[in-house]
């Protein structure tokens, strides 16, 4: 199964439902994901969370990057994402691959596969 990697404290966001999107400079095979594809998403705060891609993998130049998306992922805009991303990719330049991935955690029944209930701090 394949496995996408989180940094440290997006774990919560995820299971909250807040984050629903990433951003990554696109790697051919790590991150050509398919409709419906089920993966497990690997939280660097200790869980691996099995997620559900809610679409197909979208891969366009960090240039091309919207707004709106940068702002899904938890940027201002799409500068910010660029330079943000830019901290963890050496080099990065607007003609560049992205990788934008969306996704949802599995739901069985109907029901998240992994919730805080009440007793969550």
């Amino acid at each position: 199964m394949k496995r996408l990697v989180f940094g440290e404290g997006l774990m919560v966001p995820v299971i909250t439902g807040k984050k629903k999107i990433t951003l990554r400079k696109y790697r051919e095979g790590a991150h050509d994901f398919v409709h419906n594809e089920i993966i497990i998403g690997e939280f660097k705060d200790g869980l691996d969370i099995p997620l559900r891609i809610t679409a197909d993998t979208v891969k366009k130049r960090f240039a091309r990057i919207s707004d709106h998306e940068a702002q899904e992922d938890g940027f201002l805009d799409a500068e910010d994402a660029f330079n943000g991303m830019g901290k963890y990719y050496e080099g990065l330049t607007g003609d560049d691959i992205a990788a934008v991935v969306r996704f949802e955690i599995c739901l069985v029944e109907g029901v998240p596969a992994v919730a805080f209930n009440q007793h969550h701090l």
